[in-house]
Parts: structure tokens; sequence; C-alpha cells
């Protein structure tokens, strides 16, 4: 299993469109083959939100990333973020420690 973190930083006035766009595509990605969890996580500051999720192996994630790239009519991608969110959001991948 690999823990992806996704961080996205909403532009000034634009939390609650960032908010909106996400309930409208994450349940997309919940339901995309490979995911096993996916939880939003809100900073304090009010306008970051941290995306928590769970895949079969980066790979997995990575597939379903290249989709959302375009993702074809009726389904948000990841250009719809670009007016929303400061800076170009990266995922960042952490396996088991085995610990």
């Amino acid at each position: 299993m690999t823990l992806v973190i996704f961080e996205l930083e909403a532009k000034e006035g634009r939390i609650d469109d960032l908010k909106a766009m996400l309930r409208e595509a994450l349940p997309d990605t919940r339901a995309y083959p490979g995911c096993y969890d996916l939880s939003v996580f809100a900073d304090p500051d009010g306008k970051t939100l941290l995306l928590v999720e769970a895949w079969d192996s980066q790979e997995a994630y990575e597939r379903y990333f290249a989709w959302r790239a375009n993702p074809g009519p009726g389904f948000a991608s990841l250009e719809d973020l670009g007016p929303l969110v400061e800076g170009e959001p990266a995922p960042r991948f952490l396996e088991p420690a085995g610990l």
C-alpha cells in the first residue's frame, strides 16, 4: 500500500470554490481502481486542504493522476484546479516503514 499526501492551498477568497470542486470530484477518485481510502483535512489557516489517500501502489495512483489530467466530459480535471489553488500541487508518496 502507498500513502499519498496531496496539499492544496486555495487562492485568496477561493476556499469555498475549492471545497465545492472537491465535493464533485472526490467520489470519482474514491471509486477509481486501486484507491482504498481518501480523507480531506483542513488546516487551521482556513486556506489549506490536505488530501490523505491510500492506494494499492504509487503506480495505481499515477494511473489515476493521468486519467484526472484528461478525464473526459462530465468529470473534473486537474486543469480545473488552476484558478483555485496557489502553485503547482504535487503529491508526496510514502511507503510502509515495516516497523
